[in-house]
C-alpha cells in the first residue's frame, strides 16, 4: 500500500526525494523511515534514481540507458568519460547496440553527446 501511495505521488510529479515521499506517504522522518522507503524504491522496477531524486521508470531501453548515464555522471562528476563505465550498472546482455546507443543519445534532446575516440585526447 505504501508503495502504491509513493508510486502514485511520483506519477504526478517530476520526481521526488525520499524526504519529500516520507511526508507524502505520512511516515515519520527517522533514518529508518527513510532507509525503508529508499530500498522499496530501488528494488522497484517502478522507479528510478535520477540524480538525487526518484522518478517513474520510463519503459523502454533507451531510458534504462540514459538512467545509467544520467547517475554515472552525477556520481562521478565527469563530464567525458568511458561510456563502458556509465553502463556498468547494467547487465551485459542488456548493453546497447550501436543503434540503440544513438537512439538513446538522440532522446537525451542534447543531453548527452558521443565522441569518437579520436577525438579523446589521451594524456
Amino acid at each position: 500500500m505504501i508503495r502504491d501511495t509513493l508510486i502514485a505521488h511520483l506519477s504526478e510529479t517530476e520526481g521526488a526525494s525520499v524526504a519529500s515521499l516520507l511526508q507524502t506517504a505520512g511516515l515519520p522522518a527517522e533514518a529508518e523511515s527513510l532507509a525503508a522507503v529508499e530500498l522499496l524504491l530501488r528494488y522497484s522496477s517502478d522507479a528510478v534514481l535520477d540524480g538525487d531524486k526518484w522518478k517513474v521508470a520510463q519503459a523502454g531501453k533507451s531510458a534504462m540507458i540514459l538512467a545509467s548515464i544520467r547517475n554515472y555522471v552525477a556520481s562521478s562528476g565527469r563530464k567525458i568519460f568511458r561510456l563502458s563505465s556509465a553502463l556498468a550498472q547494467i547487465p551485459a546482455h542488456d548493453h546497447p547496440n550501436e543503434e540503440e546507443l544513438k537512439a538513446a543519445l538522440d532522446s537525451s534532446n542534447g543531453e548527452f553527446e558521443l565522441l569518437p575516440n579520436a577525438m579523446i585526447k589521451r594524456n
